[in-house]
Formats: C-alpha cells, structure tokens, sequence
C-alpha cells in the first residue's frame, strides 16, 4: 500500500476561519504505523484523502481538496496522542460548526478509513435513513466496509 502524501492529490490549505478542538485520544505504536500511511482515493466513492506530516493528519474532500482538518499529535514513548485538531469554519467549503461534533467525527473517519474498524456514525437524532445518507456523503463506499486498495 502506497503512503500518501500531500504532492498525491490536489489540495487547498485550511482557511483563516478555524476552531480549535481539543482532543485526547491515544494509539498504540501498530495503530500510529497504520494511520501515517493515510488514504489515497481511487474512485468517486471515496471521499476522503488523508496525509501525514509534520505529527499531523490532513483530512482533504477528495473531490475539492478542501482541508477539513488538521489533526496534531503528540508522539510518546510507546503510543500516540491525538491532541489537537483545526477544523474549517468556512461556511462555502465545510457546513459543520459544532466543535463536540467534529471531535466525534474525526475519531469516526480514523477508525472506518484508517484503522478499518466498524464504528457508530457519531450524529444523533436523525432517522436511519436520514444517517445512511449522511454517512454516504461523508465516507463513502467505506461505510460499506469497502476501502481503496481493496481487492
């Protein structure tokens, strides 16, 4: 499997209208070595491209490169932790503006794009049909348990 990097795709930066989230998540050194690869989109499905560099994560929308997070990390010696994420606040490239939310959903789009893990879609309230539509647009055929490089 190819590591992504950020020459892979066509990106734009994260804007000047961005929130600051705290987080406090740890991985070990088997999951910190998955999730450095990244995710490189190889249809329309996928949703997401995602890049390591500088102890940080990009998450990009494949299909307009917009930078939607940036995702610190602090290394330690023998895990990970996700300590800090800049989110978009622009409304014309990203509509989500609640900070509890976007924590959720970064977790949410590690473990389903990157570690591979089944994972409940992190919005309440809606009908189930209303998340299957929400969870489309948001990971794609990944939701279906179906990743690029799969075979």
């Amino acid at each position: 499997m190819k590591i992504a990097q950020a020459s892979d795709w066509t990106t734009k930066p994260l804007p000047s209208k961005r929130a600051k989230i705290a987080l406090e998540r740890a991985f070990s050194p088997e999951e910190m070595q998955r999730i450095r690869k990244g995710l490189i989109p190889e249809e329309m499905e996928d949703k997401w491209f995602i890049y390591w560099k500088d102890d940080a994560l990009f998450f990009h929308r494949s299909w307009t490169g917009v930078c939607v997070y940036v995702v610190k990390f602090s290394p330690e010696t023998d895990a990970c932790t996700m300590i800090e994420a800049e989110a978009n606040r622009d409304p014309e490239q990203y509509g989500e503006t609640n900070d509890e939310t976007d924590a959720k959903l970064i977790s949410y789009l590690i473990d389903v794009l990157l570690l591979r893990r089944l994972a409940d879609f992190p919005r309440e309230g809606d009908s189930p049909e209303q998340q299957a539509v929400m969870m489309w647009g948001f990971v794609g055929r990944a939701m279906l348990g179906q990743h690029p490089e799969d075979e």
